[in-house]
């Protein structure tokens, strides 16, 4: 049988799509740094977009390229344009990551939402702070309580110190139904000792003894607690695409670095 001749450009493009195809891409890890978000290799629409693109138009450089081997050249092309496209699709990501990863760390490190935006690209976006905890939940029998101050099996780390915005009336328990045992002045301080866990009551303690709960809308940390895990969505738009989200759960490892995973 006569061996058919496949045109140069379509040989050069057959070791292209080989050798980018040979690399095995990277096993997905249970979690990865912050900047791992934002490398090559991460998930995400855009480079899955630019592969996709990368594709189509491969398919059509090959169909031309091949003549009567349209099947072969068809198939080809897709390949090598789908590898291109893969490598397009990190560039695209790479133009908007430094201010993306520099959006995301301040956020994990204030718990304040952060924006970004690329004029570049005109590719924008927001990272928003959905929640955040300062530890391991913290046994109620490690602590002292009042007389008359109901106690809980266990709270959430609460921080450290918190402040009262206003005149705020201490409570028994955690609700508004139950008596009102003793105010915490505006501007006054106080060492928050846990959260309760279903939210919105702080329990106060004063000298090392729950006093009483006060509500977490009218107390604020009295300055940058230290998170030690928090939850995040994080969200991108423009370049004539709809917005996109992820929300990651982010803690931080033993040498203090964020560690993400996909939530």
């Amino acid at each position: 049988m006569k061996a058919r001749k496949i045109p140069l450009a379509l040989a050069t493009a057959v070791l292209v799509a080989s050798s980018l195809a040979a690399a095995p891409a990277p096993a997905l890890a249970q979690s990865r740094p912050l900047g791992g978000l934002f490398s090559c290799d991460g998930s995400g629409n855009k480079q899955e977009g630019g592969a996709l693109i990368g594709a189509a138009a491969g398919a059509l450089l090959g169909r031309n390229l091949a003549k009567n081997e349209k099947t072969l050249g068809t198939l080809l092309g897709a390949a090598a344009g789908a590898a291109a496209g893969s490598y397009i699709g990190c560039r695209m990501q790479s133009t908007d990551a430094a201010l993306a990863e520099q959006a995301t760390k301040k956020a994990l490190e204030t718990g304040v939402a952060q924006t970004w935006y690329n004029k570049r690209t005109g590719h924008s976006g927001r990272v928003s702070v959905l929640s955040s905890s300062y530890g391991p939940p913290v046994d109620s029998r490690n602590l002292r309580f009042a007389s008359g101050v109901q106690t809980l099996p266990s709270y959430e780390a609460a921080g450290g110190a918190y402040v009262a915005a206003g005149s705020t009336n201490l409570r028994a328990g955690p609700s508004t139904r139950t008596a009102t045992i003793g105010k915490l002045a505006a501007g006054e301080s106080f060492d928050a000792l846990g959260l309760a866990p279903a939210g919105g009551w702080v329990l106060v303690g004063r000298g090392g003894e729950a006093v009483g709960y006060a509500a977490a809308s009218l107390v604020r940390p009295a300055g940058q607690a230290v998170a030690s895990c928090r939850v995040i969505d994080a969200s991108m738009s423009g370049g004539g695409q709809g917005t996109s989200s992820q929300r990651y759960s982010a803690c931080r490892d033993a040498r203090g670095e964020w560690r993400l995973t996909q939530a």
